[in-house]
């Protein structure tokens, strides 16, 4: 099976954050710092307040020069799937070809929060995708189509992505979850003749150990369980369903997150790679809970 190219594009070590409380100018510094490091990529996600994620990542496309840009991901309710594909390839464009397109289904409380409604997460991505595929390309270079990525956590969305999308991108996983996703997604590629997808993954991490550490990544955990999605794929994952409801217990906040010094937080990120990911988004946690914290990008540096 051959890959899809967006697995040469990403590389294998990338950084993501919505990058809250990190000033524009300040950014664009961590970006360069990102690159010297030997980091692959830099992922910008799609939160319900803040910056536009596709604007933000054209200003970083004109300032970087080697780095592989990702949204990671981009809302559908946030825009229509033309515009979504416009500015993919506005973005790739600007980066000469350096962009990874993201796009989720994101939750119902953040639907509503912009005003839609919430329909089967399935059908909505499958819909999407089908006006994805045919929204008018422009007068923009058609040579520079970027490679597309679905967030998925389910088997369904899983095999959509393998079939309809470059691939996938896990977020809050264990690398038992990537090991299952790795073999459905090339599964459903096999069968539908596809290339072999590329398995993004995401991977928060805490710089220290002991109660301080332990209580950042319940935060992170913590704030993501409130959203049925997650619920669900804990319990996929083999959690209880009360373990996977907030505050966390310390085996899934345990599961979820790498704490420890560099050495254990870069054997984490390892193991996703183990597992079968192609490509490891650091999520650099703070002591106090928050995002990001550049010790921690510097501390699992894989160019060190």
């Amino acid at each position: 099976m051959t890959t899809d190219r967006a697995a040469d594009l990403l590389g294998r070590h990338g950084v993501w954050s919505t990058w809250g409380g990190v000033g524009g100018d300040q950014l664009i510094e961590l970006a360069g710092e990102v690159a010297e490091l030997g980091y692959d990529a830099l992922w910008v996600n799609e939160g319900t307040a803040g910056r536009e994620p596709l604007a933000l990542l054209g200003a970083l496309a004109r300032s970087t020069e080697r780095l592989t840009l990702g949204a990671g991901v981009a809302a559908i309710q946030a825009r229509d799937a033309t515009a979504a594909r416009a500015g993919a390839r506005t973005l790739a464009e600007m980066s000469h070809g350096r962009f990874v397109m993201g796009l989720g289904v994101s939750h119902r409380s953040s639907a509503a929060s912009r005003g839609h409604g919430y329909g089967p997460p399935l059908d909505e991505m499958r819909r999407y995708l089908d006006a994805y595929e045919v929204a008018p390309s422009g007068a923009g270079p058609t040579d520079l189509e970027p490679p597309l990525v679905v967030a998925a956590l389910g088997p369904r969305m899983l095999e959509l992505a393998a079939t309809r999308a470059s691939g996938a991108f896990g977020y809050l996983v264990t690398s038992a979850w990537v090991r299952e996703a790795r073999r459905r997604l090339d599964d459903a590629a096999a069968r539908a003749g596809r290339p072999r997808p590329v398995l993004v993954v995401s991977q928060a991490a805490v710089l220290g150990s002991g109660d301080v550490a332990r209580e950042a990544a319940r935060v992170v955990v913590g704030h993501h369980l409130g959203q049925p999605n997650y619920q669900r794929n804990m319990v996929r994952m083999g959690f209880t369903a009360d373990e996977a409801r907030t505050p966390p217990p310390d085996r899934l906040v345990d599961a979820l997150v790498a704490t420890g010094d560099e050495v254990a937080l870069r054997a984490r990120l390892e193991e996703m790679l183990t597992a079968g990911a192609d490509h490891v988004a650091l999520i650099p946690i703070a002591p106090n809970g928050t995002q990001p914290d550049p010790a921690v990008i510097r501390a699992c540096a894989p160019a060190s």
